[in-house]
């Protein structure tokens, strides 16, 4: 199964800080910004500038998943398969920019989403029982509710449309019928994530239909209000922040934290170490150091404000660490960018991180990749310390 760090809540009550964020609003018997206006700012552009966006993309792009499948279901041809490998690329993309945030809704604590959509390594001699049956009886509907974590989400269908890095040439009838209903699992989640955090009044009509296709998913939102709306939660620290601010913020920095210790020691480190090509994630598309670096841009998102920027928002993360410790923000926006570069030459010589698992090739880039993402966590974990 999937091996993750859990994420900690620095339950500290916060202090007036003389920290002055444009947008804020200045407490009324003061010239200084009240502190947890200065949160509630930061809070606010990182949830909606980063969170909810990652979700609602991860959700339309798993619907142009099913999309694919009907194709595939009236002509599985090979050209109909790679449009299919395609879909579910981009979708893996979202939601590997969503692993500096599997706490709230995704988490074990809320719908356990993140290990019911990315668990590995996979159970193929369960995957194969299922196919062995022609994937008799096998629905959406059963996949999400009675099959493990291991035999359907992200890694079982990349294992049904991919070989070797490549898309397969040719699918089963039982494939295609197993790979459409992981796929509605992996739709429903992928909605429950996005539903959970926005509220199903603030995501489009065809993602509501989506969600409320299967009973079940709706039942589990309906019955964990703790989760329900999680966006506002966070933005406002109410539900189980109780009022503290620094318990929301330190969510940021943590989850950060929590993804950058787990790219270097459970994702790149213990399979080669171990000499374990079956714990390399995303081994059958050969997509695996772009996971990585995808989850490091998750931190880069989340630490800026938003998606994709060279530079930070005025209220984010990264300004407020530089109004304390401008060094320290030095050091983590470096840090980020030396980890990206780091993994991308774990692939030194074209090699997927499979062939040097496999082969056991590009120890020391390994190394090096292993202590970038290790030095991140520590600094982001300095970050969290800060909060107060």
């Amino acid at each position: 199964m999937k091996m993750s760090f859990k994420t900690l809540l620095k339950g500290a009550t916060a202090v007036a800080l003389p920290i002055v964020f444009a947008s804020c609003e200045k407490d009324k018997n003061t010239d200084v910004v009240s502190i947890d206006d200065t949160y509630k700012a930061i809070l606010k552009e990182y949830v909606d500038g980063v969170v909810v966006p990652t979700y609602k993309s991860l959700a339309e792009a798993a619907l142009d998943m099913r999309t694919a499948n009907e194709a595939l279901k009236t002509n599985a041809s090979e050209a109909n398969i790679q449009a299919a490998a395609d879909a579910w690329m981009a979708a893996r993309i979202y939601w590997e920019k969503s692993e500096a945030f599997l706490f709230g809704p995704v988490s074990e604590d809320g719908f356990d989403i993140d290990a019911h959509i990315d668990s590995w390594p996979l159970e193929k001699d369960a995957i194969d029982e299922v196919l062995n049956n022609d994937a008799t009886g096998l629905t959406g509907e059963s996949a999400w509710r009675d099959l493990d974590a291991e035999v359907i989400g992200f890694h079982t269908t990349e294992y049904l449309l991919f070989r070797d890095g490549h898309a397969r040439t040719s699918l089963t009838p039982a494939e295609v019928k197993y790979l459409t209903a992981a796929t509605d699992a992996l739709i429903w989640d992928c909605a429950l994530a996005y539903v959970a955090w926005a509220g199903e009044n603030n995501v489009s009509a065809d993602i509501k239909a989506v969600f409320n296709e299967n009973a079940e998913v709706v039942a589990a939102l309906n019955g964990n209000t703790t989760y329900q709306n999680f966006a506002d939660k966070l933005k406002n620290a109410t539900g189980k922040y109780e009022g503290s601010f620094v318990a929301a913020m330190s969510e940021i920095s943590d989850g950060g934290a929590d993804i950058s210790d787990e790219v270097g020691a459970t994702k790149i480190e213990s399979p080669f170490a171990n000499h374990l090509v079956e714990e390399v994630e995303s081994w059958y598309s050969w997509h695996s150091l772009d996971d990585y670096t995808n989850n490091i841009i998750s931190i880069k998102n989340a630490y800026y404000g938003g998606i994709g920027l060279s530079t930070p928002k005025a209220n984010s993360m990264s300004a407020y660490v530089a109004s304390k410790n401008a060094q320290l923000d030095t050091k983590v926006k470096a840090q980020i960018e030396d980890c990206i570069t780091k993994i991308a030459a774990i692939g030194t010589g074209n090699k997927s991180f499979y062939e040097v698992v496999r082969d056991q090739i590009n120890g020391t880039q390994v190394d090096a990749a292993v202590d970038a993402c290790a030095e991140l966590g520590t600094l982001l974990k300095q970050v969290t310390s800060s909060i107060e």
